[in-house]
């Protein structure tokens, strides 16, 4: 983690902030947690999802300092996935996003993600 990766001349840079495999454990998990001024952008990876597996995605942001987490999205996967690399689209925010993973049904399996912070 840390890297820093431009894409060609002038590009914007792109610092990975969090990346590795999470085991599922039937609570919400974090797979992204940030605080202060930044966009962030990922990939969840559910490829190890089977018939009887469902999982729950939600996003938090943060409006101001010392303020509470707020959800505005969440998103219910089931079943296999012929798409599985699940965007997490960029958001910007000045105090910081939340990303977590639960798995409410099924075999608790192993989900990789990879999250930036872009600019």
């Amino acid at each position: 983690m840390g890297d820093n990766v431009s894409g060609g001349g002038g590009g914007i840079s792109q610092e990975e902030i969090s990346s590795a495999t999470l085991t599922a454990d039937g609570s919400e998990q974090n797979v992204l947690d940030t605080s202060g001024l930044g966009e962030y952008e990922g990939y969840v990876d559910l490829t190890n999802m089977t018939i009887g597996d469902a999982i729950t995605i939600k996003e938090y942001i943060k409006l101001k300092t010392g303020g509470g987490w707020r959800q505005y999205s969440h998103n219910l996967y089931s079943d296999g996935q012929s798409e599985p690399a699940v965007h997490q689209v960029r958001k910007l925010s000045k105090h910081g996003v939340r990303i977590s993973l639960k798995q409410t049904a099924g075999v608790n399996r192993d989900y990789d993600y990879n999250f930036l912070k872009v600019g």
